[in-house]
């Protein structure tokens, strides 16, 4: 059956004249730029750019103009469109580009549908994130763009992520259960919370509300969730002292009892806490494991109760300290007078709340030279803001281990606890 011509042509147009005249090649460009200039609203006049010999004579000659030049070709729209107007083709210059190339695009109109769709995505989810205490989370996703990016830019993606990611967070927290079950359990993919998964990066984004750069292993060992078994993963430590508990208690009490720095893993800290006990002094906690070593071989069991954070934290160190913290144990930390030390402390006592251990401009003046050049980027001190001027005036590192008689007189519980610098 033969479609009318009013079915086929738009009003007023005569397109297989305006084809034979304009849907030629070497007015393709010139024409594209017109469609463009249209569609954004407003364009009076388009141009292309390093134009052919054979696209500026064929403009002109369309337009009856005298031959152009220069670097850019251009073109009136509303001399176009009385051209086209004159010679009877179309009464616009829209009916003819459309008649051509089909309906102009709205991009405002588009822009607000997409934000609208978006808008009905998260929506969507608000109920269910609020349930879980997450409407802050799925606030941030929204106004960071960070779902957006995961799901290249398509909402019905984007839903899908947000729905799996509050279903992970939904059997969140956990006690030492393994990433690839937690992922198998909610998303029946043993391997749907690895590294660099959409819904894994959004499930972390969600336990890291601070937005600051923990580990990965950190973080789910923060909600309980082991990543690679948490076997690998452990913290040095001497003589904790717990009150009650399974076996990883015992392991604690035993070895705090002859004095024997021990290595407790993540597993053991999730699966099986102890219940924690402070004691008079604070926890105290260092960076190298030769302060530890040296502690235990000196003061054995009338050390005071130390951890050792064998440089940036691992998750079984965040852990343990979240959980010496949780029990009301007070925590102090030394560390490393360099940049990299500097950073850690500053993490330590910003994010568990321990107080800085001998770590002040006059300790790191009174240290004897090391004759070791500091290098690296400078790092301000949160605490001491002199720390930071002082290092760099001197410029020298100062490790642990030269000041490490004046830490075990600190650490020996057999000194009055009121001469213990802080």
């Amino acid at each position: 059956m033969t479609r009318s011509k009013a079915c086929s042509e738009p009003s007023g147009v005569d397109l297989p004249r305006l084809r034979s005249l304009l849907d030629r090649p070497e007015l393709a460009r010139i024409l594209r730029a017109v469609r463009t200039g249209l569609e954004r609203g407003g364009a009076e006049r388009v141009s292309i750019a390093d134009p052919t010999e054979q696209e500026r004579r064929a403009l002109d000659e369309l337009l009856g103009r005298k031959p152009s030049t220069g670097a850019r070709l251009g073109l009136s729209l509303g001399q176009l469109e009385d051209t086209l107007r004159r010679a009877g083709l179309a009464p616009d210059l829209r009916s003819s580009v459309e008649a051509l190339g089909g309906p102009l695009r709205n991009p405002s109109w588009e822009r607000d549908e997409r934000e609208r769709a978006w808008r009905r995505v998260f929506d969507s989810q608000g109920a269910k994130a609020e349930r879980l205490g997450a409407g802050a989370w799925l606030a941030a996703l929204e106004r960071e763009g960070l779902l957006k990016r995961l799901a290249g830019q398509d909402h019905a993606r984007a839903e899908t992520l947000l729905s799996h990611a509050l279903g992970v967070l939904r059997c969140l927290p956990q006690r030492g259960k393994t990433l690839s079950a937690l992922a198998a359990e909610c998303l029946g993919d043993a391997h749907g919370l690895d590294e660099g998964r959409p819904v894994a990066t959004l499930v972390r984004r969600a336990l890291n509300d601070d937005a600051q750069p923990d580990s990965s292993d950190a973080l789910w060992a923060s909600a309980g969730v082991l990543v690679g078994g948490g076997i690998t993963s452990s913290v040095l430590a001497l003589n904790l002292r717990v009150e009650t508990g399974g076996a990883t208690a015992s392991i604690v009490d035993a070895a705090a009892g002859s004095g024997e720095p021990i290595y407790l893993t993540l597993r053991q800290l999730l699966r099986d806490p102890p219940a924690w006990a402070p004691c008079a002094m604070p926890v105290s906690i260092c960076e190298n494991p030769a302060v530890v070593a040296e502690a235990a071989n000196a003061l054995g069991s009338d050390c005071a109760p130390l951890i050792c954070t064998r440089g940036q934290p691992s998750a079984a160190v965040v852990t343990l300290l979240n959980q010496l913290a949780a029990a009301g144990i007070r925590l102090r930390y030394h560390g490393d007078f360099d940049w990299p030390g500097i950073r850690i402390a500053n993490g330590i006592i910003g994010r568990h709340g321990a107080i800085p251990w001998r770590m002040g401009a006059a300790d790191y003046l009174e240290a004897a030279d090391s004759g070791k050049s500091l290098t690296e980027d400078t790092v301000v001190a949160d605490w001491d803001p002199e720390l930071g001027r002082a290092m760099q005036e001197r410029g020298q590192v100062i490790e642990e281990e030269r000041v490490l008689q004046t830490l075990l007189t600190d650490l020996d519980v057999r000194v009055d606890s009121s001469a213990s610098h802080e």
